[in-house]
């Protein structure tokens, strides 16, 4: 199980690179749930369909995806705010 890192005040990291559905949804939805809101989470993946997914656990949450893009070939970054 990936673990969540404090990056910064108030922003975290949620590293799911080698996971694939429905693992990335489920991490990002159980970090969320342990940040407070206004803090950010950062989440990298490797898996493609798990972009819109986290996309829409997130929203479900009650939290926005503030950025997505892709620093490395095959990784996205999704940036989200809770």
């Amino acid at each position: 199980m990936p673990s969540l890192k404090k990056i910064g005040d108030g922003k975290y990291e949620l590293d799911l690179k080698g996971f694939v559905c429905p693992y990335p949804q489920m991490y990002t939805a159980q970090a969320l749930k342990s940040i407070k809101k206004g803090e950010v989470l950062v989440v990298y993946t490797d898996n493609p369909p798990s972009c819109d997914n986290i996309k829409s656990v997130a929203e479900r949450n009650g939290s926005k995806v503030v950025a997505m893009d892709m620093p490395e070939k095959g990784v996205w970054r999704i940036v989200i705010e809770r």
